[in-house]
């Protein structure tokens, strides 16, 4: 072959490697990576463009790492890069979402905090007051359901407004694109008829600061989720005792008694008064049932009403939790500490004092509430 035909050849080629190239990286950085009409990411404080280019693959909202990294070194992205969070609108492509790099600080964000033990409508208050829904009503006509002192007080359940089985709504990450629907595996024991009451988990979190109840509301109840490992739902089914049980139990004892050795103490003395077929008489689903805050302690009058959420009057589990007990309450209810006590009681300054026999709960009451 001749120098001349060589060199076409070769530069055919080089063209042709060429052209296939410049085709690759087109749609790698000018084609879009997903479907969505609109997405989220965050950059962590102190993550660097690799981290973030990997993550960013490995999250699909770019194609190529490598590409990314070559693109934001090329034009100095990579120097401006600011902790934040980014939202960019579809069609995604890396050119786009580096340019939300470039002149975006990051969406504002903001911390709310839920307290272990508090109950819808003292979430309702602060998301409230924290500006997320105009008003208590909203919040549970259109997110939770209704709370439990609306019910009849002839144990009969009505259908609340909203029925959660698999929740259809706009996920936070997608930031009001799309509307998708989230299987929640904590939610497979709950029952039709009653709120979202005990599946909300209580933490400390990062949320936008334009963010709708329904975000907020999502974000606890998938964190809720996250919190049951395999190894917990195995334990809860050796058990006989579903999830909905645990959650429920839990929530009386997160209201009932304060440190963690206790509340084991008080699960093992629930479980087996429930299993005994005794009432749990416990004040605080009686204080759920009347929508009455502030101290533990029950009137006669309040421990009268006909309510399906009063354990003195119906033995049993009510038919739903009273508050959103932390994940080490839940715990504590999985894994009882085993002893030979029936009763109890917590004083005025919340120790508890325990009793195996009535008389000797009765002394204790003589002692330290009268």
């Amino acid at each position: 072959m001749s120098r001349k035909k060589l060199f076409f050849l070769i530069a055919g080629l080089c063209g042709a490697i060429a052209c296939v190239v410049g085709i690759v990286l087109y749609r790698e950085i000018f084609v879009a990576s997903t479907g969505v009409e609109r997405t989220t990411f965050t950059v962590a404080q102190g993550e660097n463009v690799s981290q973030l280019a990997e993550r960013l693959e490995r999250e699909g909202v770019i194609r190529s790492s490598f590409v990314f990294k070559v693109y934001t070194r090329a034009k100095h992205i990579d120097r401006q890069i600011r902790a934040g969070s980014y939202v960019v609108q579809g069609p995604v492509t890396l050119t786009k979402v580096a340019g939300e790099l470039l002149y975006s600080g990051g969406a504002e964000e903001r911390t709310i905090t839920i307290i272990p033990g508090w109950d819808l409508s003292d979430i309702a208050d602060y998301l409230v007051q924290e500006g997320f829904v105009e008003n208590k009503e909203v919040f549970f006509d259109r997110a939770v359901g209704i709370p439990a002192h609306q019910y009849s007080l002839k144990r009969q359940l009505p259908l609340p407004l909203l029925e959660i089985d698999t929740w259809q709504m706009t996920a936070p990450e997608l930031r009001g694109s799309l509307t998708t629907t989230i299987k929640f595996a904590v939610l497979k024991d709950k029952p039709w008829f009653v709120s979202l009451e005990g599946y909300l988990a209580p933490e400390t979190y990062r949320v936008y600061a334009d963010a709708t109840v329904q975000d907020v509301l999502m974000r606890l109840l998938k964190e809720r989720d996250t919190q049951f490992s395999p190894e917990m739902y195995t334990e809860i089914e050796q058990s006989k005792h579903t999830v909905h049980e645990v959650l429920t139990l839990a929530s009386i004892v997160e209201k009932e008694v304060r440190g963690i050795d206790d509340r084991r103490m008080v699960a093992d003395i629930f479980w087996r008064r429930l299993k005994q077929g005794w009432a749990l008489q416990a004040d605080s689903t009686v204080h759920y049932a009347v929508g009455k805050e502030g101290n533990v302690f029950t009137t006669d009058a309040d421990r009268a009403v006909d309510s399906p959420w009063n354990t003195y009057k119906y033995p049993g589990l009510p038919p739903g939790p009273i508050s959103n007990p932390s994940v080490a309450t839940v715990y504590a209810v999985i894994d009882p500490e085993p002893n030979a006590y029936w009763y109890f009681l917590t004083d005025h300054e919340g120790g508890v004092h325990y009793a195996k026999t009535l008389d000797e709960h009765n002394a204790n009451v003589l002692k330290y509430l009268r």
